[in-house]
């Protein structure tokens, strides 16, 4: 069986011919270079999803030295792109303390801003988690986590 993406230019085409048309020339995007030089380019260059994944390359240690600090740094470009897996991966690192010290405000936080972004499929979970560093916090700590998302909100209003 054909592979999808030849079955619906197959059927682009047969359309086509059947309207009399001349059949659409179709080019395919040319595939993107994911070695770590080429990763590390569209980081610097601010691509959120490139930062991501150069996070989890050095929380991993996939290509490069494990370094949970590096990641850490990685992880907050994106995350403050609105990259939701990097905002809950944040949550979670501020959390345990792994590459940054434990800090439960700091959790809370980027849990709460990564229940707020999510879809659907992660709301739930997301908000769990949020909901379960919040207990961690005195009033005090959750009031200025909850102020720092209101001010994240504002500069970037959720989809």
């Amino acid at each position: 069986m054909a592979p999808p993406f030849l079955r619906g230019l197959a059927l682009v085409a047969v359309t086509a011919l059947l309207l009399g048309a001349a059949p659409l020339a179709q080019t395919p995007e040319p595939a993107q270079d994911n070695s770590l030089e080429a990763i590390r380019t569209r980081a610097n260059a601010g691509d959120a999803e490139a930062q991501h994944n150069l996070g989890v390359m050095y929380a991993t240690g996939a290509g490069v030295p494990q370094d949970d600090v590096e990641a850490r740094a990685w992880y907050r470009l994106a995350a403050e792109q609105g990259d939701r897996a990097a905002q809950y991966t944040l949550g979670v690192m501020y959390r345990t303390g792994e590459g940054v010290p434990q800090d439960d405000g700091e959790a809370y936080l980027w849990a709460n801003l990564a229940a707020t972004y999510a879809d659907a499929s992660d709301r739930d979970r997301n908000a769990e988690f949020r909901d379960r560093a919040a207990e961690r916090l005195t009033p005090e700590q959750r009031a200025d986590a909850q102020r720092r998302a209101r001010e994240f909100f504002e500069a970037h209003p959720p989809d």
